[in-house]
């Protein structure tokens, strides 16, 4: 085999690995309903308006663009990411609720870093 080829290609596999295990789980990145109900932050928010906006966001959100990761953003920033978006997203009142609901909730939910 040619040199350049090995080299190349074990070039491509170091990239390969750095870039997969960087990656977060969707799991981690977006915390389910389930797992954001067991912490205290989202005391009075329903299960299910909890797993609407958790749909809402990993699929009407990435309609148009990647998911940001939940950390990415303060509570203050996701409510306001939310106002601005749902209008282009044509989200009806109960599912921008929804949304915002489960973003609050998710970031909250977060260790405080």
């Amino acid at each position: 085999m040619d040199y350049r080829f090995m080299k190349g290609l074990g070039f491509a596999a170091v990239c390969a690995g750095i870039f997969f295990s960087c990656q977060s789980s969707p799991r981690s990145a977006f915390p389910t309903a389930q797992t954001i109900a067991r912490s205290s932050a989202a005391r009075g928010t329903d299960l299910a308006m909890l797993a609407q906006g958790r749909k809402i966001f990993t699929t009407s959100c990435t309609e148009c663009h990647v998911a940001r990761p939940i950390a990415g953003y303060s509570v203050t920033q996701w409510r306001h990411n939310v106002s601005v978006m749902a209008p282009r997203a044509r989200l009806k009142p109960g599912d921008r609720a929804a949304l915002e609901a489960y973003l609050v909730a998710a970031r909250e939910s977060l260790p405080q870093s």
